[in-house]
């Protein structure tokens, strides 16, 4: 039996001493590890060498920990992403959840519960790309080959000067050939980069619906309200099986770039539709942008 070869660890802080005691940790283990004090040495690091998993601070200053898990997820989508953060803030852990992170630690951690959430994501990540490769030689008969599909830069003054003008987000997606998630990670990133504020971007996200509920027939929702629209599943899935893009599934049911990566996520945890029709989509935009400065 051929010996498996030992899973690269990139662990991201700001503080040495982290990086040093979670590299101490995880060597110990056999696992190889690599540290990178920002988000900034972590993409290089990750430009120049395979990861199996990221280990990442939340809070670090210029580019955070979740500036740092949104551009993993898209750019490199086999990469285990766990956060590690000081602040025991639920609404931050789940958002990381959201995102696409693995998981989140609360500092200070154990050795052992280091471990255990490093095993456990390792273990998910291998059995999610199994999934979808068995997933894929089902419906085309042979592996696929994944190709890594470069970022579209979009001018910040242009970008900046038109949400300022009003633009509502379908118009901005349909202008620059963007999807729902790049939108939301653009938006992410202007704030990051103090171009835009945090409070124009929720006045953005207030003029439609951020969150949608799906109807299911006779399934009740007690947290149905009168400012989430209620979608029916089966008409949805018929839209994007149809072909129509993010910007027109958001204008016909009002709902915000936020809300229809909700309706999405919700579509495939109920099984209406698979993740691979999603993936199929992205071929038709952009779904990762990033600021030209």
């Amino acid at each position: 039996m051929m010996k498996k070869e030992p899973s690269n660890i990139l662990v991201v802080d700001d503080e040495p001493y982290i990086c040093q005691l979670l590299a101490r940790y995880l060597t110990a283990e056999g696992y190889n590890c690599r540290t990178a004090c920002g988000g900034e040495e972590a993409l290089k690091a990750l430009e120049s060498e395979i990861f199996q998993l990221v280990l990442a601070d939340i809070i670090m200053p210029g580019m955070s920990g979740i500036d740092l898990l949104n551009i993993i997820r898209p750019l490199y989508p086999h990469v285990a992403v766990l956060m590690v953060t000081g602040v025991d803030d639920r609404d931050t852990g789940v958002l990381t959840l959201e995102l696409g992170a693995y998981g989140y630690v609360i500092k200070p951690f154990e050795r052992n519960e280091i471990l255990i959430n490093v095993a456990n994501a390792l273990q998910r990540r291998r059995l999610a790309i199994l999934a979808k490769e068995n997933t894929s030689s089902q419906t085309s008969g042979h592996r696929p080959i994944t190709l890594k599909r470069r970022p579209i830069k979009i001018p910040t003054k242009e970008i900046v000067d038109l949400i300022k003008s009003g633009i509502d987000e379908a118009s901005l997606m349909e202008r620059f050939n963007l999807s729902a998630k790049a939108l939301h990670s653009l938006l992410d990133q202007l704030v990051a980069a103090k171009v835009l504020t945090q409070s124009e971007v929720d006045g953005r996200i207030s003029l439609a619906p951020g969150s949608v509920v799906i109807d299911f027939g006779q399934a009740k929702f007690p947290e149905t309200t009168k400012e989430k629209p209620v979608i029916s599943s089966t008409e949805a899935a018929k839209c994007i099986r149809s072909g129509m893009g993010d910007s027109s599934l958001m204008k016909r049911y009002g709902i915000s770039a936020k809300g229809l990566r909700s309706l999405f996520r919700k579509l495939v945890a109920s099984g209406v539709i698979q993740q691979s029709e999603l993936d199929k989509r992205m071929s038709e935009t952009h779904d990762w942008a990033v600021i030209d400065e």
